[in-house]
């Protein structure tokens, strides 16, 4: 049985939305990682999405047996039959999940906490990144690197710069004290 973390999510709910997955064999070594940006939407929309995007990618791969972990309560109980799915918006996705668990063998619906489904958190986020026109993490995280490796690799040292102070307006100016403040002086090197 392979086992479907599934997340998604909305900044704003509604607004920029995606979902994530991962999915692991029975070893617990990763199959697949799925990101998906919705474009606007909202957080139960895409939750399901993810829902749906993992168990289409287990029929595609030919796995039968489906261990789905969520940290939508909502979303959990609704595919048990444990909650009424009333939400107008919602139906339609539901109603595509049950067929597709109808073409499994076996599928069972674990709610996890938060802290037990981070790569799919993880992912889902990448997803919203990528709804909201942001390059994806990865790629935000190679600019750095390059940009780090850039400021370090046999950088010059930062040129001391002397920046003149502007004058006083006449109404603003209070009589000094006869201590000499601490001067300080830019040269460049």
């Amino acid at each position: 049985m392979i086992t479907a973390y599934t997340d998604g999510g909305a900044r704003g709910n509604p607004g920029p939305a995606g979902y994530g997955a991962h999915i692991l064999d029975e070893a617990g070594e990763t199959l697949a990682e799925l990101v998906g940006p919705l474009g606007t939407a909202t957080n139960n929309v895409a939750e399901y999405s993810g829902l749906i995007a993992a168990l289409r990618w287990a029929l595609e791969h030919g796995h039968t047996r489906v261990r789905v972990r969520m940290d939508s309560e909502l979303v959990i109980k609704q595919m048990r039959g444990e909650y009424k799915v009333k939400h107008a918006g919602l139906q339609p996705l539901h109603a595509e999940a049950r067929g597709l668990v109808s073409r499994l063998d076996r599928v069972v619906f674990e709610h996890v906490r938060r802290e037990q489904n981070k790569v799919a958190d993880r992912l889902s986020n990448e997803a919203m990144d990528l709804a909201e026109g942001k390059p994806p993490a990865s790629a935000r995280a190679e600019a750095a690197d390059r940009v780090t490796a850039a400021v370090t690799a046999d950088a010059p040292a930062p040129r001391a710069i002397s920046i003149p102070r502007p004058p006083r307006p006449a109404h603003a100016r209070t009589p000094r004290p006869a201590v000499s403040a601490p001067r300080f002086d830019f040269d460049i090197e």
